[in-house]
């Protein structure tokens, strides 16, 4: 009888040990996965906050600060993180997103419900912890094979348990025996469990790794919106600039030729008159090209037109016609290549492109004897490469990138506000090409290179 209970407390010992195991591993899988999400989600709030986002509640921040303060807490104090604990990333990660947490609770519930800016050193801390913690998630998934190990020790010393209990069982009666076999089924029960958990476990395993990339790659593109938005807020000041500036150049041509017209009509100089209104009527001209320009170039990302498939050949016809004036007048011979592809793109805008770099290349021919304008493109896989060549002036290798730069002229003589080329180039970076000049220097000519989809995106 002795024998017989020893066994089946063996049997139940292997149970409640395999059991516990698979609790163990599913309840630290819980901590790893819900202190990454709630540290991802208050990351978010927090950039919100920052930008100013109507939509935050600042109860919602605070509530979401003490649940992240709570998963630190039982991943450094809850029993079931103990298998956490062997993981070499654990030291670092979380017991700096305690400290953290603790050192700027006060200043962050004292600023959030005031409506006040968070401390810049705790954000840069707090956003400074996503490697970390990315690297303590990845090394708790290549060490899930520590709790596999621990099952099995578990499961090893039950099964010698069993053994010793069983060969004593065997000597006393032949009904432990049976006892014994009706126990070892239960124990293949338990083994299949266990070993379901472990291919569960795997899959959540595979299942995570996905959730991480995924979020690796929006925080990748949370950053190049935020670069983006910076390169905005330069166009702006751009455009703050040429108000104040550009804008205000005509105004004053005006307002001085507007006193000279007083006194020439208080004098009866009817043909100083005549000069003064010339002034006046070309500052008003300047002032208009100027302000259609910066239209056209705000239009460039609020407009609506579809983009299609569309033949190059039609395209730079359009864009010949719209600048033949300027083409007769500088007496240019325009080339075409034969045979160009199709590209996709929108009609009117891809035409406003060829427009400008050809009425550009027209600008600056300088005294060349005989103008060649030349036009071509091929295709390379998924994209077209595209050019605009000429035989002008050229252009100095430390300006080329000066020329896409919003109301930049290098040549302030020449006709024009500076605006032109920085349209062309934000239409062709709005469709995920690039565009790029060629030149030897000056006296040997400019082309213009450019890079167009052939296809729509995938």
């Amino acid at each position: 009888m002795v024998f017989a209970s020893a066994t089946a407390y063996g049997f139940y010992k292997m149970r409640q040990e395999t059991v516990l195991a698979q609790y163990n591993s599913q309840a630290a899988l819980w901590l790893v996965v819900s202190f990454e999400r709630e540290y991802h989600i208050l990351d978010s709030m927090l950039w919100r906050y920052t930008i100013g986002d109507p939509t935050l509640k600042p109860d919602d921040l605070l509530t979401q600060y003490d649940v992240l303060w709570s998963r630190i807490d039982l991943m450094q104090h809850g029993g079931h993180a103990q298998p956490l604990r062997q993981v070499e990333s654990f030291e670092s990660a979380v017991p700096l997103a305690m400290q953290l947490v603790q050192q700027h609770e006060k200043p962050v519930f004292d600023a959030v419900p005031a409506g006040l800016p968070l401390p810049q050193p705790f954000l840069e801390a707090f956003r400074g912890m996503a490697d970390p913690i990315h690297q303590f998630m990845i090394d708790t998934h290549l060490n899930r094979s520590w709790i596999v190990e621990v099952r099995e020790a578990q499961i090893k010393d039950t099964r010698l348990a069993m053994y010793l209990t069983l060969a004593g069982t065997l000597v006393s009666t032949l009904m432990l025996f049976a006892i014994v076999i009706v126990q070892m089924k239960e124990r293949r029960g338990n083994l299949m469990r266990t070993t379901k958990a472990l291919e569960q476990s795997e899959k959540d395993h595979s299942a995570l790794r996905e959730e991480v990339q995924r979020r690796m790659k929006v925080e990748k593109e949370r950053k190049k919106l935020m670069l983006d938005l910076k390169a905005r807020n330069q166009e702006l000041e751009g455009y703050a600039y040429t108000i104040s500036h550009d804008l205000k150049s005509p105004l004053y041509t005006i307002q001085g030729f507007t006193g000279f017209l007083e006194k020439g009509l208080e004098q009866g100089n009817t043909e100083k008159m005549s000069e003064d209104l010339c002034k006046i009527r070309d500052a008003v001209t300047t002032m208009s090209r100027l302000l259609d320009d910066i239209l056209n170039l705000s239009k460039v990302n609020l407009s609506q037109e579809s983009v299609q498939q569309i033949a190059l050949d039609e395209i730079i016809g359009k864009a010949i016609e719209l600048v033949s004036r300027e083409i007769r007048e500088h007496e240019v011979d325009v080339r075409i290549a034969a045979n160009l592809p199709s590209v996709y793109a929108p009609p009117q805008r891809l035409t406003e492109v060829y427009q400008n770099l050809i009425s550009n290349a027209t600008k600056f021919m300088g005294d060349q004897g005989q103008p060649v304008i030349e036009i071509g493109a091929s295709s390379e896989g998924d994209w077209v490469h595209c050019y605009v060549g000429d035989n002008g002036i050229g252009i100095e290798p430390k300006y080329r990138d000066r020329v896409f730069n919003l109301f930049e002229r290098l040549d302030t003589q020449t006709q024009g506000t500076g605006v032109g080329l920085a349209i062309v180039k934000r239409i062709i970076e709005s469709l995920g090409g690039e565009i790029w000049i060629e030149s030897d220097g000056p006296g040997t000519g400019a082309r213009f290179e450019f890079t167009l989809p052939a296809r729509p995106p995938a």
